[in-house]
C-alpha cells in the first residue's frame, strides 16, 4: 500500500475511534480532541504526499 494511503486510513481510523471513545464515555476532553486533530495533520499530509507523487 501506497504511504499516503496508509497515512489517510490511519487518520480515519483514529477519528473513529476518537469519536467511539467520546460516545461511550459521553464526553470530549482535551485528549480525544488532540486526537482529533492529529488525526486530520495525518490525512492532510498524506493528501498532501499524493499530490507531490
Amino acid at each position: 500500500m501506497e504511504e499516503w494511503k496508509k497515512s489517510v486510513l490511519i487518520g480515519v481510523i483514529l477519528i473513529a475511534l476518537a469519536i467511539l471513545f467520546a460516545i461511550v464515555r459521553k464526553e470530549f476532553n482535551i485528549w480525544i480532541i488532540l486526537i482529533l486533530i492529529l488525526a486530520a495533520v495525518d490525512i492532510i499530509f498524506g493528501l498532501l504526499r499524493k499530490k507531490v507523487e
